[in-house]
């Protein structure tokens, strides 16, 4: 059995909900959603495993397993929260003029001695990336100069 697309169940559930007919087969169902009723059989399968064997099947009695699923679906997606952004503000990046005082700033010790053993957190590299793209640009831009 193929990965149920949650695109084709929702279309599937929107079609079912808009028709008036108290008999829906797989045949009406595919010209209304736009499938052919050998994928939308597959997809089916899952709530009904006979429905590819039974053509003459109301697809309209599984209005309420689909929705549950639905419904089980949305719980999973609203409980993974999406990954936050790491963004270096243009304040932050005006701290650091070169890529020498970052590394000065985050990862020496006291006495001016680089810390080899320094773990840099995700926004520090989004610093440090801005702060290294900065300084190709500026190199690109001094190279143009001298062609012209």
């Amino acid at each position: 059995m193929a990965d149920l697309k949650r695109t084709h169940i929702e279309k599937i559930l929107s079609a079912l909900r808009k028709s008036k007919r108290k008999y829906v087969s797989l045949e009406d169902l595919s010209k209304a959603v736009g499938l052919y009723p050998d994928v939308l059989g597959e997809e089916l399968a899952f709530f009904d495993p006979l429905i590819m064997l039974d053509p003459s099947k109301n697809i309209r009695d599984l209005e309420s397993a689909i929705e549950g699923y639905l419904a089980e679906r949305k719980v999973e997606r609203v409980l993974s929260p999406a990954p936050k952004r790491v963004v270096a503000s243009e304040k932050e990046l005006s701290e650091f003029p070169t890529i020498a005082s970052f590394v000065y700033k985050k990862m020496t010790f006291a006495d001016g001695l680089v810390d080899s053993s320094t773990k840099l957190n995700d926004h520090d590299l989004r610093l440090l990336q801005k702060l290294v793209n900065r300084e190709v640009d500026a190199r690109k831009r001094k190279t143009r100069k001298k062609k012209k």
